[in-house]
């Protein structure tokens, strides 16, 4: 029951808090027009002011099939728009739909994941935190955030229970709605050698203790079998969307050589960017903020926690620009069991609410208006 109660109160106060923001916004503030700025539908400003940006790309998708460019979305969120389209007869409205379901799950699955390990109170504030992120609204709208995030702590849930074949689909799902999706593999993998008592390290350190350790560790290897395939199968996904590109564009890896035409790249000159680029404030903001969260993260959590976080983190950093930064984070399900740990504190607990809704009702009312808001 405290479970129920939990996931309700943080997703009815966010979602209502949200729809309220976008629709008085939408009454009394100007929405940006001109050329590429559509609007939806006038008639309902809430499905119309949560449909921005990148909801075109997805209805498109579905709409119209990919093309050269769209193929930098990944497939499972607009199968299920296309699927739910036979209902409602509207894509943003499915797109909606999948989305608010997508996140209310995943709300079940954070609790059930930080309840593992932690009491209640802290499962409830991890649910209440990510749920009031500054850009969680992202989990409302057509983007495909909480469809991943249902993912990824359904993958979290079912390798911690051991449950190899539902993690492994999972993954599979994951990685079939974004590129860092694979890194539920990683999970699956270092979560199966981390309960079979796999360590990496010894304590305390010393070479000597290093290559016993490795001895060690290579005699549990075959016990992890079942996790090693789980990892390697739930790759799955992003393996069928390689091959239906190769089918298509002949390319199975056009997902990545199109990054370019979205201002990515790999590089690692990524902080230098951080001092350098001024064009997106907030997003640098996000950046340096995470910084110690990820590392305090990775050095106090489980390695599959650890690195999951790390990756997930790292990937947008060497992408060539920190754009959308903001966005990406509100899936870095450990760094939000870590503030939720923090939050025992009375006044952190304040600190964090005080200004994760505020700045969630600001960015709301920039993406309904057609402002860059992640």
């Amino acid at each position: 029951m405290k479970c129920i109660g939990a996931v309700l109160t943080a997703f009815i106060i966010t979602r209502v808090m949200v729809c309220i923001v976008v629709l008085f916004s939408m009454i009394q503030l100007p929405v940006l027009s001109g050329e590429g700025l559509w609007r939806l539908d006038t008639q309902n400003l809430i499905q119309d002011g949560l449909t921005r940006w990148d909801s075109g790309w997805y209805i498109g998708i579905v709409q119209n099939g990919y093309s050269s460019k769209s193929v930098a979305f990944f497939p499972l969120y607009p199968i299920l728009m296309r699927m739910l389209n036979r209902i409602t007869g509207s894509s943003s409205i499915s797109g909606l739909l999948i989305a608010n379901l997508s996140f209310f799950l995943a709300l079940f699955y954070l609790y059930a994941i930080t309840k593992q390990d932690y009491d209640d109170n802290t499962a409830g504030r991890a649910v209440f935190y990510i749920a009031a992120a500054p850009s969680a609204f992202f989990f409302s709208t057509v983007y495909t955030e909480s469809l991943f995030l249902l993912f990824v702590t359904a993958g979290f849930y079912y390798a911690r229970k051991r449950k190899w074949g539902l993690a492994c689909i999972a993954g599979a799902l994951a990685s079939a709605t974004r590129i860092t999706g694979v890194l539920v593999g990683v999970f699956i993998l270092f979560e199966a050698f981390w309960q079979k008592g796999i360590r990496f390290l010894p304590k305390p350190w010393s070479v000597r203790n290093q290559i016993d350790l490795l001895r060690k560790d290579i005699g549990i290897l075959p016990q992890t079998i079942k996790g090693i395939i789980a990892s390697i199968f739930s790759v799955t996904g992003i393996v069928a969307y390689m091959a239906y590109l190769y089918r298509e564009f002949g390319d199975p890896l056009a997902f990545l050589h199109v990054q370019g035409s979205w201002g990515r790249s790999v590089g690692f000159d990524w902080f230098l960017r951080i001092l350098q680029d001024h064009s997106q404030k907030l997003d640098i903001f996000f950046t340096i903020v995470f910084i110690p969260i990820v590392i305090i993260t990775f050095i106090k959590f489980r390695p599959s926690y650890g690195l999951f976080t790390l990756l997930s983190f790292m990937i947008p950093l060497l992408s060539g620009s920190i754009l959308s930064m903001r966005r990406f984070v509100i899936v870095f399900v450990p760094c939000y069991i870590l503030l939720a740990l923090w939050g025992k504190k009375l006044w952190v607990d304040r600190l964090i609410i005080g200004i994760s809704l505020p700045l969630q009702a600001y960015f709301v009312v920039l993406f309904s208006h057609w402002y860059f808001a992640g």
